[in-house]
C-alpha cells in the first residue's frame, strides 16, 4: 500500500510530501514492522518519478523478498541549490562550491542537522505515533549528497539511526568535518553501516572520480580503525559510475545486511 503524506518541517519551515509503503497486511498481522528513511525519496520506487527514469526499485526488491519493512521515501528539495542545502551538515570550501556550480558562492550547505533533527524530532515520531512501527528497528538510505546525509544521521543518532546504507558519498565535499565526525562516533550503537563506492564516479571525470574513492577509503579506513566495527561493511565497484541505476543494483546487499543478519 502507498500513502502520500503531507508533512511540516518544523525545523526548516517549510513542507515536504513523503510517499510511504505500507506491507499490505499491516492493519491486520499484528506486526510491528521496521522502518526505513529514504532521502532522494523521488527515485525510490518508481520508473516514471525517478531521475533520468530509473528508481531505486525497493517495492519490487521487498516483494520478491517477502521483506516486510515499512519505506518512508522523503524527496529532496527541488528548488535550486536547496538540495544540497538540506543534504550539506556543513557549508563547504570555496573549492567545491565553485567545481560543483560554477561561481564562488553561496556555499553548498548547512542545513543538513535541522534536516535530520527533522527526521528525528517529527517525521520519526509521526511514523511511530500512526502505524506499527518497530521505533528499535530505523533504517536510513541514500546515495551521493543523500548518502552524506544519510551518514551522517547515522554517526551522528547512532541510539536512532541503528542501520544506515550511504551509497557513493560525496565525502569530498567535507572531508575533515566527517573524519572528525568518526573519530568522536561511538560504532557500538551500531547495528549496520554499509558503505560503497564505484571506480567511475566521476562519470567520466578521472579528478571527480579519485576524490570519491580517496576520502571514502579514509573513511573506511577510519572505521576500521575503531571499536565494535564489526557492524561495518565497505563495497568497491569496479567500473560502476555514479547513478541511480548503479545503485538500485546494490539494493539487495545493503538489505540482506539491514534484514537478514
Amino acid at each position: 500500500m502507498i500513502i502520500r503524506q503531507n508533512i511540516y518541517m518544523n525545523t526548516l519551515q517549510r513542507e515536504r510530501e513523503v510517499v510511504i509503503y505500507l506491507p499490505d497486511d499491516y492493519e491486520t498481522s499484528g506486526r510491528r514492522y521496521p522502518v526505513m528513511y529514504i532521502n532522494d525519496g523521488q527515485n525510490a520506487f518508481f520508473d516514471d518519478q525517478a531521475y533520468l527514469g530509473k528508481s531505486w526499485g525497493f517495492i519490487d526488491h521487498v516483494r520478491w523478498n517477502n521483506e516486510q519493512v515499512i519505506m518512508v521515501a522523503i524527496p529532496c528539495n527541488f528548488e535550486p541549490g536547496m538540495r544540497e542545502m538540506e543534504y550539506g551538515p556543513w557549508e563547504t570550501e570555496k573549492f567545491v562550491t565553485i567545481m560543483e556550480t560554477g561561481k564562488s558562492e553561496p556555499n553548498i550547505g548547512g542545513e543538513g542537522k535541522a534536516y535530520v533533527d527533522f527526521l528525528k524530532d517529527e517525521l520519526k515520531p509521526f511514523m511511530d505515533a500512526n502505524y506499527p512501527t518497530d521505533p528499535e528497528d530505523t533504517a536510513i538510505v541514500g546515495s551521493s549528497a543523500g548518502g552524506n546525509i544519510s551518514l551522517y544521521a547515522a554517526l551522528t543518532y547512532p541510539e536512532t539511526f541503528g542501520k544506515c546504507a550511504a551509497l557513493s558519498c560525496a565525502i569530498w565535499y567535507y572531508p575533515k568535518q566527517f573524519q572528525a565526525l568518526v573519530r568522536e562516533a561511538d560504532l557500538s550503537k551500531l547495528k549496520c553501516l554499509y558503505l560503497d563506492v564505484g571506480s567511475d564516479e566521476g562519470n567520466g571525470n578521472s579528478s571527480i572520480s579519485n576524490l570519491y574513492r580517496y576520502d571514502n577509503n579514509v573513511i573506511y579506513e577510519m572505521l576500521m580503525e575503531k571499536e565494535n566495527n564489526e557492524c561495518v561493511h565497505y563495497a568497491y565497484y569496479d567500473g560502476a559510475r555514479h547513478s541511480e541505476e548503479e545503485w538500485r543494483k546494490r539494493v539487495p546487499a545493503f538489505m540482506f545486511f539491514f534484514y537478514h543478519g
